[in-house]
């Protein structure tokens, strides 16, 4: 058997459909379970075993956490080197997010429209930030013009491109001043990082063309959760050469809330009229009568590609509806079903209880913590997020950026240096008319004699670490500065501390990663992977289930946090209508993709689904009445067991 036959091994009729269709375009719809993440990495690897360079493939995904399990699979298929998100690459095909490869594309020709090498990739907290200090000097009232709701219109101005002039004059206003606030710090925020990319190469032709002629072979996966931008990325990227090949699955998008427009992967056979389509509907996770369920209800959706999922698993239980009287009831009825479970032999890491909204979790949580069963509510701040990281990085970022007031602003007093919140006004003040920042001790009329001795220290200390970020590797120039700082001593100090040393310390381990690089170099890419990891995988929040110390409970989270998981028992709850359907989500539209967020719920399941509701809820304060949730009765009665509460637990008191 040669390469090729091996890489075909296993794989089902249009499954090697896919990976055969190398040329021209390529629509892969990949229903749930169905392997679609098999297909991109075998199709890959096929390219590359039938002779295409391995420089010549690009392949984007949307987590970090996804782009690695596809290097990885990659990698061992081919049993060569794993692609990092260096770029160029010589001798592996370019594997990433559409956010990485924004960064690495602006990186390398972003000075073609003004950007330098070195700029800076703010976080959201920190874009927020530029966003209140904006609506302060421009004077804008605050009751329409709120920070966050700023912030997101200038999110949705970047990702959908609209007639500027159409808008609001204050809106354009605060646009203008914002774009202006993140030159001067030489700063990108997330979603400029496909804005820029897409402006770079519709004003600079022969640089798209570079990239066409480097990347022969597009690969998108997860294609119905692109937006406006990354839409119009892919198609110039693969306009030269045609050979673009898209996975996704309609019945999955979920995103809208967040700019993804599904009627892209819809629509793709009209971009590209000579596509081979292909549906993948075996099923590989549920059993029968949970897909024959999750069919029937995603079959009243107008706006999609049919397909009809089927598995040769055996048949299992059917799913089961139980409905209470209330929701205390509804908790505690899952939370003593779990401890059937537990005597079933099941473990925590095999069951998963989702939810609509995370306002739900209060009293399932009281329910579990009253039968001592473990349990992880993942929503919790990812690693690059939390303070004690974020402080040390913003150390590195100011370091190799000295315009970025924002990290300057972070690291001013901390750790305490006695530079309090007037000395800092003050300070910032100075800063505004003198450039660079080591100016400041040219002039000592402008502080006291203590706050010049307090600022002079910190300066002193600011050109020491700049000198280590351009001279030393990420892991030597952080590991010299907590010394330096008294980081350690000031954390030990504080709420948590040894956990937070223990964060610090990981950060070390991170750093060893980037060592294969010069400095400045090493530190610029650990500042890129923070800021991209933070951002793109919270965007889908997805939980991992494998997280260290957890695979012994039991995790509650978000439907939308579930996708991309599986369970062999999944408690799907809160079914009503006004929270599941939401009540923010009425308009035809809206409903089909709360539908949609239903079938990836009974989808997440290879074994049972178990889904409640309750007659009442608490809801902000209030107690609420609600009829059962509409799709509870679009799955058909022969595939649906119905319980109550009362029958099922005659103890509790309802």
């Amino acid at each position: 058997m040669n390469s090729l036959e091996i890489l075909l091994e296993g794989l089902n009729s249009p499954q090697k459909e896919a990976v055969l269709h190398t040329e021209g375009p390529l629509l892969v719809f990949a229903g749930a379970g169905s392997g679609k993440t098999r297909v991109i990495t075998h199709r890959v690897a096929y390219l590359i075993a039938k002779g295409v360079l391995p420089e010549k493939i690009l392949a984007v995904t949307f987590t970090n956490k996804a782009a690695g399990e596809m290097r990885e699979r990659v990698k061992q298929l081919l049993k060569a080197p794993a692609s990092s998100f260096q770029l160029p690459a010589s001798s592996v095909p370019w594997i990433g997010t559409f956010h990485s490869l924004g960064a690495c594309l602006l990186r390398e020709e972003g000075q073609a429209i003004g950007f330098p090498r070195s700029f800076r990739i703010l976080d959201e907290e920190d874009a927020l930030k530029v966003g209140k200090e904006v609506l302060k000097k421009e004077g804008v009232e605050l009751e329409y013009y709120a920070p966050p709701r700023v912030r997101s219109l200038i999110s949705w101005i970047k990702t959908n491109e609209p007639d500027m002039t159409s808008l609001d004059e204050t809106l354009r206003l605060l646009f203008a001043s914002y774009e202006k606030a993140l030159a001067q710090a030489k700063s990108l925020d997330f979603d400029d990082l496909l804005e820029k990319t897409v402006r770079l190469f519709r004003e600079h032709p022969a640089i798209v063309e570079h990239y066409q002629k480097r990347w022969q072979y597009v690969h998108i996966d997860e294609y119905q959760d692109t937006n406006h931008l990354q839409y119009l990325l892919g198609s110039m990227l693969a306009k030269q050469h045609g050979n673009i090949a898209v996975v996704g699955d309609d019945d999955q998008a979920i995103y809208s809330w967040r700019g993804a427009d599904w009627r892209n992967i819809l629509s793709f056979k009209n971009d590209w009229p000579e596509v081979k389509v292909v549906a993948l509907e075996e099923n590989y996770r549920s059993s029968p009568s949970i897909l024959q369920a999750a069919n029937a209800v995603i079959a009243r959706n107008a706006a999609r590609h049919p397909k009809q999922l089927w598995t040769k698993k055996k048949e299992g239980p059917i799913p089961c509806w139980l409905t209470a009287g209330h929701s205390t009831a509804e908790a505690q009825y899952i939370a003593f079903h779990i401890l059937t479970l537990f005597d079933e032999g099941k473990t925590p890491h095999d069951i998963a209880i989702l939810f609509r909204t995370n306002a739900q979790s209060r009293a399932l949580e009281e329910a579990l913590i009253a039968v001592n069963i473990p349990y992880k509510l993942v929503s919790g701040t990812k690693f690059y997020e939390r303070k004690e990281i974020k402080d040390l990085l913003a150390y590195a970022r100011y370091a190799l950026n000295p315009s970025d007031r924002i990290a300057l602003a972070r690291i001013i007093n901390t750790p305490p240096r006695g530079i309090g919140k007037a000395l800092q006004v003050k300070y910032f003040a100075y800063l505004a008319h003198n450039l660079p920042a080591q100016a400041g001790r040219r002039n000592q009329s402008f502080f006291s004699p203590a706050e010049y001795a307090r600022v002079e220290q910190f300066e002193k200390l600011c050109e020491k670490i700049r000198g280590m970020a351009q001279t030393k590797h990420a892991y030597e120039m952080i590991k010299k500065l907590i010394v330096d700082i008294g980081f350690t001593d000031y954390l030990a100090g504080e709420k948590n501390g040894e956990e937070r040393i223990e964060n610090v310390q990981e950060l070390l381990a991170a750093a060893r990663r980037y060592d294969e690089f010069q400095a400045p170099e090493s530190t610029q890419k650990l500042l890129e992977e923070a800021t991209l990891m933070s951002e793109q995988d919270g965007l889908i929040n997805r939980g991992d289930q494998d997280d260290k110390g957890d695979k012994g409970k039991i995790p509650l989270m978000t439907v939308h946090a579930a996708k991309g998981l599986e369970f062999d028992v999944v408690f799907v709850t809160g079914l009503e209508e006004g929270l599941f359907p939401h009540a923010l989500s009425q308009e035809p539209h809206e409903l089909e993709e709360e539908r949609r967020l239903f079938y990836v719920a009974l989808t997440r399941a290879r074994e049972r689904v178990i889904l409640t509701s309750s007659r009442a809820r608490f809801q902000r304060g209030e107690l609420t009445f609600s009829d059962p949730s509409r799709f509870l009765s679009e799955i058909p009665p022969h595939l649906l067991e119905v319980k109550e509460a009362r029958d099922v637990l005659p103890t509790i008191q309802l």
